[in-house]
């Protein structure tokens, strides 16, 4: 017969642990001096040990060990519960290798940019959404930001601000075109059969922004010189990320861009859809 703290260390365990094991009926002691209350363990308890700690390492509760020590757990139940331990163990393997996938987006962004301040990547899933929006192709950008500037002004001015939700940008453009294919709206709370007729024959119609289960987005302050820098650190992070594109880029002004804090100081999130890389 061995002492506590003996056993525990032919054992390679602590102490507390087999007083533990003990309080839950698992590896009760072969012995306890009725005078002294010392715990005696015998060196053929040590295989039942073991077995408890096989099971624990391979991810078991102390409540599922229990009833296979006493062969309560017939074989298939034992297989299922290994298997469903095994998927929980691959998903969070794969959510790890997520994880240090952004590490290492982090680590790009603060070697491209020296900073990480104001650069931070989230995933989020978009719900489909009522749109009243044209669509016009812009020769440069400074046709572009006078056409959003005429969309927000006429939009905020002739949509009810009951129905009006967001300005929002999205860009149809082709890789290789050399022209800004956009359609420019406004969200709605609610669908509408509302049409709403702006200045030069322009006319916004109602349509639906599709909803997109992964989109990976940024958020800029202003359209100013520096916007390019967050597209850069949003691709920088899909490329680290081992995602790809997978539909057309939408910039959402959240806050109000016909008043304060207007074009240059409204922040705006740049939204990307994306799928994992082939």
């Amino acid at each position: 017969m061995f002492r506590i703290g003996e056993f525990a260390q032919i054992a390679q365990v602590s102490s507390r642990q087999l007083r533990f094991y003990d309080q839950l009926g698992l590896l009760q002691p072969a012995h306890i001096d009725q005078q002294t209350g010392y715990r005696f363990y015998s060196i053929r308890q040590l295989p039942r040990l073991n077995s408890i700690l096989a099971l624990k390492d391979l991810g078991l509760s102390l409540d599922q060990i229990g009833p296979l020590l006493k062969d309560d757990v017939s074989p298939s139940a034992l297989r299922g519960m290994l298997i469903m331990k095994r998927a929980q163990i691959e998903q969070a393997l794969r959510e790890e290798e997520t994880r240090l996938r952004q590490i290492e987006s982090r680590i790009s962004q603060i070697d491209k940019h020296g900073t990480i301040d104001g650069y931070d990547v989230v995933i989020k899933s978009v719900a489909a959404m009522p749109f009243l929006s044209l669509r016009h192709v812009c020769t440069g950008m400074d046709e572009a930001v006078q056409m959003v500037r005429t969309v927000a002004e006429g939009g905020a001015r002739l949509i009810r601000a009951t129905l009006r939700d967001k300005l929002i940008v999205v860009s149809q453009n082709e890789s290789q075109a050399e022209v800004l294919d956009l359609e420019i709206g406004y969200s709605l709370s609610r669908k509408s059969n509302d049409i709403v007729r702006l200045a030069n024959d322009l006319v916004l119609n109602v349509g639906e922004l599709p909803s997109v289960e992964t989109m990976a987005t940024i958020v800029r302050q202003g359209t100013n010189a520096e916007s390019h820098m967050s597209f850069s650190a949003i691709g920088t992070w899909i490329e680290a990320n081992r995602f790809e594109i997978a539909g057309p880029c939408r910039e959402v002004f959240l806050e109000s861009v016909t008043g304060p804090p207007g074009f240059d100081a409204a922040l705006v999130e740049i939204q990307f859809p994306v799928r994992p890389a082939a």
